[in-house]
């Protein structure tokens, strides 16, 4: 959901708030933009919305996407072959490849990244990450079905200031990053960022033929310019690189008997080792550059414009029948570029509020795919070219009716185009012959109205109250994977309804949020693994979801945070006769059945506490623990292709010198060594494969900082 209009005092609040503050000492208040008509406080955001300052963050451990699931509710991360796959609130895609998207997205600095390739870049001078819970369709229209990942850079201004941190671990762990920002002179100032990380391999393989995987290397860069040249304009430049050198992990742990295999059959269970015999490597690259620009053409009125180009280069081999038999490899290339552009006007008007925008998104990928079948000495190669252009026009305006009740509308119209082109062929691995070609043109559009409508009331300062209604749209495409020349599958729609409260009680030392959701989600895009090499999309006829969370937090005394929270997700197919059974080619009725990575519960606790020496020395304590529920991967509700419930504990010790400046922090992530599965895929060879969690990692970090 997007924000409700708030009463005077709250927006003259907000308006005060130019840029996002540090968190208050005990209040725990962090400022969010994330409904692009100024800043406002967390819990004066009338929506679904988590939100974690770069220090939280920090003290957390949490480095990417991934680590966010350990904080923030109804939100479950898995992979497929390096490509995210995000869910929120079970609403989620697990075919990330070309020709088609993601349904929760992920934006940057305001610009959507397209390929779920790149969602997994380290957390590199962040001021703040916001998590969206639920369809983002009016102000994030392309593809936000599930909701929208926020990540904003801290802004460089007039004060100089510096971080650099060094760290080590074990799996020799080694991560160098830091940043500089402050003015330059005149009217410009301007920020560096850099990271380097790097760890050895997660999970060892036995078999010689093969290698270790699930390591990491990457180096990143980020670098931004702002000017001020006149009061109300800012105008901030940015550019960005990555490159990251990993033995992909993919689906590489086998989780049932392959049967006349020595070295398999004889790790089954244990998630530290494989016997892979094909060695598994991946390289990612990435860069670019964008341009921030706002104007305040009157007290009442800014106009903003964000624009970007972008590229990405994603390459990878691996051993996809995940056992030590020579049956199958994969080998990809994911080349894409990007380029969008997106005005709004915002204003503020006494009792009225609005943003008017106007969205425009192009986007190529080129993805060569070879798996092959080694017995026969084959391999089927594809080659899909994808076009996409998507424009799109939204607005939304709030209306203070009366000082404590606001009425909120929106509506979005957007359109989109996919030229989808496929070369196909069977050919000799050896001689690159063909046996058998296919090439065929396939061309789509696909447009949708999203509309949004809510009502705010505040009976009294500290609390929020608010119900809603909005609509969630992901455009229709095509499968890469397919032979068909009839391919193709439809757009899927959400229609979220959405009542809260939000509350704080004793001078805000105490806060508790509440959320019940229902969905009533239709067409839905569902992903099959069929054979190597190939897979399946199709439309379920329809779904729902029903789903509570709750959010505490709670300051008892000065130093010492408790945080908590609470979701229970109940996601089925409601009408879905014709989901595809496990390799084979026969149909099953998966109506009743559970939504695929929809666990019915997560419950993450956290609990925090800092002491002052008289020395000067602060030290703090955070330790962190979540519990989540069994969930799904298929339609089918199978033990074997699902995660049985699991708990996981982070914690960490940081203690700051006298001033701030100098810190030391010790840190452990998954410290009870829990073993398990963030997803599955049936394409090994007829056997089910898995993507295995981070094992126990611990470290040590030391810090300086200056303003």
């Amino acid at each position: 959901m997007t924000l409700l209009a708030m009463p005077a005092a709250a927006q003259e609040q907000a308006d005060q708030a130019e840029a996002p503050a540090a968190e208050d000492a005990y209040h725990g208040d962090i400022v969010v933009t994330a409904t692009k008509n100024g800043a406002t406080r967390l819990q004066d955001t009338a929506m679904g919305i988590s939100a974690y300052g770069g220090d939280a963050l920090q003290r957390s451990g949490a480095r990417d996407m991934r680590d966010l699931t350990q904080l923030a509710p109804s939100m479950t991360v898995s992979e497929n072959s390096s490509f995210a796959q995000i869910y929120i609130r079970g609403v989620g895609s697990n075919n990330v490849f070309a020709g088609s998207d993601p349904s929760s997205t992920v934006h940057m600095d305001g610009v959507y990244l397209a390929r779920p390739a790149s969602y997994f870049n380290s957390f590199l001078d962040v001021e703040r990450v916001e998590v969206l819970r639920g369809p983002q369709g009016t102000l994030y229209g392309r593809n936000s079905v599930g909701g929208t990942i926020n990540v904003i850079s801290r802004k460089p201004d007039e004060v100089l200031r510096g971080k650099f941190e060094a760290g080590y671990g074990n799996y020799d762990a080694v991560q160098l990053a830091g940043y500089l920002s402050g003015p330059l002179g005149g009217d410009f100032s301007a920020s560096i960022a850099a990271l380097y990380s790097a760890h050895d391999d997660y999970v060892k393989n036995i078999n010689p033929s093969g290698n270790d995987i699930d390591d990491d290397d990457t180096k990143a860069v980020r670098g931004q310019l702002r000017w001020n040249p006149a009061a109300g304009t800012d105008i901030i430049l940015r550019a960005d690189y990555l490159r990251q050198k990993s033995a992909i992990m993919s689906y590489s742990k086998l989780l049932e008997l392959r049967g006349g295999t020595s070295l398999s059959d004889t790790l089954l269970g244990d998630y530290s080792r494989i016997a892979n015999n094909f060695p598994h490597n991946s390289r990612r690259e990435g860069w670019g550059v964008g341009a921030e620009a706002s104007f305040e053409l009157s007290p009442s009125l800014t106009l903003k414009s964000i624009t970007s180009y972008r590229e990405s280069d994603f390459a990878a081999s691996f051993d996809t029948d995940a056992s030590d038999l020579d049956l199958n490899r994969t080998i990809l290339n994911e080349r894409q570029s990007q380029k969008s552009e997106e005005l709004n006007l915002t204003g503020k008007f006494d009792r009225l509020s609005f943003v008017l925008g106007a969205y425009y998104f192009s986007e190529t990928i080129d993805y060569p795919l070879r798996v092959q079948t080694i017995s026969t000495n084959t391999e089927t190669f594809s080659a899909p070219h994808v076009e996409t252009r998507n424009w799109a026009a939204f607005g939304q305006a709030s209306y203070a009716l009366t000082d404590t009740l606001t009425l909120t509308a929106g509506l979005r119209y957007s359109t989109e185009d996919k030229d989808f082109t496929q070369r196909r062929a069977v050919r000799n691995i050896t001689t690159q012959v063909a046996s058998a070609t296919q090439n065929y043109a396939l061309e789509g559009r696909y447009s949708a109205w999203t509309p949004k409508a809510g009502l705010e009331w505040r009976p009294r300062d500290g609390i929020l109250t608010y119900v809603s209604a909005s609509r969630g749209f992901k455009s229709g495409g095509f499968i890469n994977s397919s032979p068909s020349a009839t391919q193709g599958f439809g757009p899927e729609y959400l229609w979220s309804y959405e009542a809260g409260v939000k509350t704080s009680w004793l001078d805000r030392r105490l806060q508790a949020n509440i959320t019940l959701f229902y969905y009533d989600y239709t067409d839905l895009q569902v992903n099959f693994f069929i054979v190597p090499g190939q897979t399946d999309i199709r439309n379920a006829a329809n779904a729902s979801i029903k789903g509570l969370e709750l959010e505490l937090r709670a300051t008892p005394v000065d130093g010492l945070t408790l945080e908590g929270n609470l979701s229970l997700l109940d996601g089925v197919y409601k009408d879905f006769t014709s989901a595809p059974r496990r390799n084979t080619s026969l149909s099953f009725d998966a109506s009743g059945q559970d939504l695929s990575a929809t666990p019915n519960y997560t419950l993450n606790l956290a609990a925090e506490k800092s002491f002052t020496m008289a020395s000067g020395w602060r030290p703090s304590i955070r330790v962190e623990g979540s519990w989540n529920g069994r969930r799904y991967f298929t339609p089918e509700n199978t033990l074997l292709e699902s995660q049985k419930p699991y708990f996981l504990l982070n914690g960490s010790l940081v203690v700051a010198a006298p001033g701030d400046r100098l810190s030391v922090s010790l840190w452990g992530r998954n410290l009870t060594n829990t073993e398990y599965v963030t997803g599955t895929a049936s394409f090994a060879a007829a056997r089910v494969a898995g993507r295995v969690g981070n094992p126990r990692t611990f470290g040590v970090r030391i810090g300086y900082k200056f303003d």
